[in-house]
């Protein structure tokens, strides 16, 4: 403690020590800057690899489970194809994890087995092994080991997505004659979702006021032959629309409504009574503004009396009913809104159910019973229970009640709700948009298109994955259907389907793995299967593996730069100590030993860098926080995106690395220290009575 006092002492900026003050100050300078930028670059790269691991590893598992050729080749497998009871048709590893019986095959009934298939794999009570049931075992014995961990089997397919884009030019979405139909193709991969409620979470984009508001503007209509080329009949939906205005309406609560004409025809009993109003324009044609303008004396008004308005324009007034009569409005108007819901049991439009509006203009407020016309949603809240106990589901993904897991939607026309990757939503497509899945499907005789009725139930981010711009993820019914249609062009049976694995955390994922291949050895059925975690995963391997060489090379270089710094330092304490050569003659004359010269000198340094990593910090916390504005400042001087959402995110991470922290409040003292003990050996063997007669 007392070499610790003495350090600190030395350590305080005095004029008459000015150059060693002034070095002192660069290297907590130099450092300062080095650890600021360590610092920053690291939390950003963390970050956005802990981003992309985390989609990755929502999407596609950190731990995945698939059949090998030895399965596909086994009695076990090929049986089913013989068997009546499985409907002679190859059964899914979930069907197979929920079968009754692990063989199905009856020699009184059905044919006889080939003789070239390889003979039944049979345990030592001569029961049929079952690799599924055997795999699932052991997961589930897993699963009570790890309490977070979670399992389920997927399936994979391809198809063409065909999908009919029905808009309207119109501002308000809601007129009628202007509708117009555009058509996407997209031949496609096709996933089955993960159900987990907290996985399939962080995947989902959040729906938008635009996708609420062509919900219900598809809702004003029903769109006969989907399935044929072409576009489909648009009639009016009169009949079902209370239906299907109430599946959206149940599951939303709308918080305000905007107006969106550019002129919008604001009706007069909605102005309140005895307030003046600033108007103008012609009689025919009168139009608010959006302040009252009271610098104007000739400033044309208009009051409301009870069922009339008094209107006085260019000196002269008159009076007008207050029924059929309506004022322009120049700009939107936001209203709270709430939907009268008796209105919509009779309604066979959209513009036929009543609204209470409350909204704001010139300073006063206007309320009153509106048509919805003309009004889009601006702002709502999801009411993803509301609705459930009545039988009821929303036409988009959605978590069941009972089971907490994201469920897929059907609507009343029995077509399937698809998640589409977001590539698609910038492109145009929008929630609610219907189409189909066409796929070639042999028969006895030839081989004919197959087309299943599909509709947009909901986009996710597959991240930067090339592949996930084209994956669907739809019902298990929709693969199971492809798969079994004995297409000519199809997956690898390997890559079909497995089992998904999510442990609580994506880096305990080689662990994990070993414990599964561990308990699929111990129950001789490890020749089925393969297990591999995200780090063996075609598609992401080399980007990975890449990603974490350059962080590795860039962070090498960013130590050897603090390496550089630090040996600042040694430029510093060589001058402190020069100049502080009759203190250490007089501390060692007092009785101070070697060592505790050294210890001063060497803390000197230490400190100098503590304060350095201090100041380093603080900047580097700063400048996270502010990220998003020094990289909107970077894109503003290139004229383009600094850094590509695709890469980099919507945003850049904010969180500053506790890794990083730890590794520089570790390395930089340690650093300063090395680089202090040069000058403080040197200090230590000072001869005092040398340095007193030289100062004599």
């Amino acid at each position: 403690m007392f070499e610790f006092s003495i350090a600190c002492k030395y350590l305080i900026p005095r004029k008459k020590h000015l150059s060693v003050t002034l070095i002192a100050m660069m290297s907590v300078g130099v450092i300062s800057l080095i650890v600021w930028l360590l610092l920053v670059f690291l939390s950003v790269t963390n970050g956005i690899e802990s981003s992309w691991l985390k989609k990755l590893t929502d999407l596609n598992a950190p731990v995945r489970v698939t059949p090998t050729p030895a399965y596909y080749s086994s009695y076990y497998y090929k049986v089913d194809s013989i068997s009546s009871a499985s409907g002679f048709a190859f059964k899914t590893l979930g069907e197979k994890k929920e079968a009754l019986t692990s063989d199905p095959y009856d020699p009184e009934e059905d044919p006889e087995v080939p003789s070239h298939w390889q003979r039944p794999e049979l345990n030592t009570k001569g029961a049929l092994i079952d690799p599924v049931k055997g795999l699932v075992s052991s997961l589930t014995d897993l699963q009570k080991k790890h309490q977070s961990l979670f399992y389920q089997d997927y399936e994979m397919s391809g198809a063409l997505l065909k999908l009919q884009l029905l808009r309207n030019s119109s501002p308000s979405l809601f007129t009628s004659g202007q509708e117009s139909m555009n058509f996407l193709t997209q031949v496609s991969y096709l996933a089955t979702p993960p159900a987990q409620k907290k996985t399939l979470s962080s995947l989902l984009i959040p729906f938008s006021a635009k996708d609420i508001n062509h919900l219900l503007f598809l809702a004003n209509y029903r769109m006969e032959r989907t399935l044929e080329d072409g576009a489909p009949a648009l009639l009016a939906a009169s009949e079902t629309f209370p239906s299907k205005i109430d599946q959206i309406l149940s599951f939303l609560k709308i918080h305000t409504l905007k107006t969106v004409t550019p002129y919008w025809k604001l009706p007069a009993f909605l102005l309140p009574e005895d307030v003046a109003f600033s108007v103008s324009g012609p009689v025919e044609k009168l139009t608010l503004a959006d302040t009252f303008q009271k610098k104007n004396k000739n400033i044309s008004t208009v009051i409301r009396k009870g069922n009339e308005l008094l209107v006085s324009i260019e000196g002269r007034s008159f009076t007008i009913d207050v029924e059929n009569t309506f004022f322009e409005v120049a700009k939107p108007l936001i209203f709270k809104s709430k939907i009268q819901e008796e209105s919509i049991e009779t309604a066979h439009h959209i513009q036929e159910i009543r609204v209470l509006v409350e909204g704001s203009l010139q300073g006063h407020i206007i309320k009153g019973e509106l048509p919805w016309k003309d009004l889009l949603v601006d702002t709502f809240t999801v009411l993803s229970e509301s609705g459930h106990e009545h039988g009821k589901s929303p036409p988009w993904v959605h978590v069941q009640n009972s089971a907490r897991e994201w469920s897929l939607p059907t609507n009343e026309k029995g077509e399937s709700g698809i998640l589409l990757p977001k590539g698609f939503k910038e492109n145009g497509v929008m929630l609610g948009d219907r189409g189909f899945l066409s796929y070639q499907g042999s028969t006895s005789s030839s081989v004919q298109e197959q087309r299943v009725s599909v509709f947009v139930a909901g986009f996710y981010d597959p991240g930067i994955i090339s592949v996930g711009n084209k994956c669907l993820l739809v019902p298990k019914t929709i693969t199971k259907t492809i798969n079994s249609s004995n297409t000519p062009f199809t997956f690898d049976k390997i890559s079909l389907g497995g089992f998904q694995v999510w442990p609580d955390s994506p880096r305990s994922a080689e662990l994990i793995k070993e414990e599964i291949q561990n308990a699929l050895e111990n129950q001789g059925l490890s020749s089925y299967w393969s297990v591999t975690s995200y780090k063996d995963y075609e598609f992401a391997k080399d980007l990975l593996q890449q990603f974490q060489s350059d962080k590795m090379l860039l962070s090498l270089i960013g130590v050897i730069i603090l390496v550089v710094a630090c040996c600042n330092i040694i430029s510093f304490l060589i001058l402190l100590v020069s100049d502080k050569k009759k203190e250490i003659a007089i501390l060692q004359a007092m009785g101070a030993s070697r060592t505790s010269i050294a210890l001063i000198f060497g803390s000197c340094g230490m400190i100098v860098g503590l304060f350095g990593c201090t100041i380093g910090t603080v900047g580097a916390l700063f400048t996270l926080e502010h990220i998003d504005l020094i990289a909107g400042f970077l894109s503003a001087m290139q004229g383009h995106e600094a850094f590509n959402p695709a890469f980099y995110g919507n945003s850049l991470p904010t969180t500053l690395s506790s890794g990083a922290l730890l590794f520089i409040f570790i390395a930089t003292p340690t650093l300063s220290l090395l680089s202090g003990l040069i000058p403080a050996i040197k200090a230590s063997r000072l001869c005092p009575s040398t340095i007193l007669r030289s100062e004599s």
